[in-house]
């Protein structure tokens, strides 16, 4: 039995664009400007350029094998197995830490408005809904992906339309120019808070690739794909770039550094009251698309590694109806309870969170990049090669570069060390996983299958 592929294009911009921009963007970006400044909006173009160069190296591999899964099984194929399963899992793990952080932010912003009930109970819920809705089906997922993504980008859209009304025809507008040049310096904190910044921006941009692990259930992966992940990464390219100049222009970006949701408050500045609900609702719409496009991508990813043996078979099957992996969905969502109690532990427990996410999609990266030049090889030899990455010769080089340069960087970056240590820690708990219990069942199943 097959995953359903039911998927259409819009869907399929919806789930890339809702992988995004979620709390991780609306919240994360305070968090950002704090550490570098004015100079975030540079930040955010490079994330943006690397983030382009990456879609366009999957969008080639996506259209040539599209599988559930992707880049688990483009690593396993160009490097080994060992490889693959350490793609797949660091994928699994960077992508769920992001919706655990994130289910703490929606029951936050609801807990504003209902400040009786526990923030922890509008967790349980919200957990509870959104994977219900991933076990439905896979068109219903899409529907609902859809619907919540359409408000986050308009909302950014009508963001940047009232700032840019506010700047340039309200002369009694805060709005203006001077809080950009004429606070502080354009790298608040040099280069190592620069380069701490971008860890948080690659996690603002983490989960683009999202679309890669639906390539096995869309209706048309060679038409749709490379359509869907180029017009994504420009999108929101825009909505990044355009909505946090606004932000810059309308208050100081020392007051945007410390505040825990700014686009909440700057819509307040612009428009009252009424707009900053209007944006605490978006941003509450935001966390549940960014969750439930996080349980949908990492069940995907574990029910591709449990099909090639990497973990129990239970987590492979699927709903003889809907055609879900039902089991691994419930495994993926379990995992969202996580982040309360990191929370609970830790007062700074988003920045970290999003450091080790950033970092995990980072080195997801790094793995599709590296793979493209063996699978385009492959693809070319078996007549599969439908679609090929622009200039990929120049911008897959590139890329790797531009990886590793963030990655090296973390040394110099405030709370990098953190990062770094619970990274390798990571990899090394995964690696012994795959070297002492996957290669030794494989083994055990090969030498069955011999003896029969």
């Amino acid at each position: 039995m097959e995953l359903d592929r039911s998927l259409k294009a819009r869907h399929l911009t919806m789930i890339s664009v809702g992988g995004v921009i979620g709390a991780g963007f609306f919240l994360g970006a305070g968090a950002a400007i704090a550490r570098t400044g004015p100079s975030v909006v540079l930040a955010y173009l490079i994330g943006g350029v690397i983030t382009l160069f990456i879609m366009l190296l999957l969008a080639e591999m996506a259209v040539s094998r599209p599988v559930s899964g992707s880049f688990e099984s483009y690593a396993r194929t160009a490097f080994g197995p060992w490889c693959g399963f350490i793609t797949g899992w660091t994928y699994w793990l960077a992508f769920l830490i992001g919706p655990a952080s994130e289910a703490i932010a929606a029951g936050t912003f609801l807990n504003l408005w209902f400040p009786g009930v526990p923030v922890w109970l509008f967790c349980l819920v919200i957990a509870s809904s959104l994977t219900a809705i991933n076990m439905v089906g896979v068109h219903f997922f899409g529907e609902v992906e859809f619907w919540l993504s359409l408000v986050k980008v308009v909302a950014l859209l009508a963001f940047i339309v009232a700032g840019c009304y506010s700047l340039g025809l309200n002369e009694t507008s805060p709005a203006s120019v001077a809080n950009i040049t004429s606070n502080g310096d354009f790298f608040a904190d040099g280069l190592p808070g620069f380069l701490g910044a971008m860890l948080i921006v690659i996690f603002s941009f983490g989960g683009t690739e999202a679309i890669g692990t639906a390539a096995g259930e869309s209706e048309n992966p060679q038409r749709d794909i490379p359509r869907t992940l180029r017009g994504t990464v420009v999108r929101i390219l825009l909505l990044y770039v355009g909505s946090l100049t606004v932000l810059l222009l309308v208050m100081p970006w020392q007051q945007a550094g410390v505040s825990s949701s700014p686009y909440v408050e700057a819509s307040g500045i612009l428009g009252g009251d009424m707009a900053r609900h209007i944006m605490n609702f978006v941003v509450l719409t935001a966390a549940l698309s960014c969750i439930d496009t996080g349980v949908y991508a990492t069940s995907r990813m574990l029910h591709a590694m449990a099909s090639d043996g990497y973990f129990p078979d239970w987590f492979a099957r699927l709903h003889p109806a809907h055609r879900t992996p039902d089991n691994a969905i419930l495994a993926s969502s379990l995992v969202l309870f996580t982040g309360v109690i990191i929370a609970i532990l830790s007062p700074d427990a988003y920045v970290i969170l999003a450091g080790i996410s950033g970092f995990g999609f980072l080195f997801t990266w790094l793995m599709i990049a590296l793979s493209q030049p063996t699978l385009h090889r492959i693809a070319l030899h078996d007549g599969t090669l439908k679609y090929r990455a622009p200039a990929a010769r120049h911008i897959q080089p590139l890329t790797v570069g531009l990886i590793v340069l963030v990655m090296a960087g973390q040394f110099f970056a405030d709370g990098g060390g953190i990062t770094l240590v619970t990274v390798l820690i990571w990899l090394a708990l995964a690696s012994a996983y795959y070297f002492f219990v996957v290669r030794k069942n494989r083994r055990l199943s090969d030498e069955k299958s011999h003896a029969e």
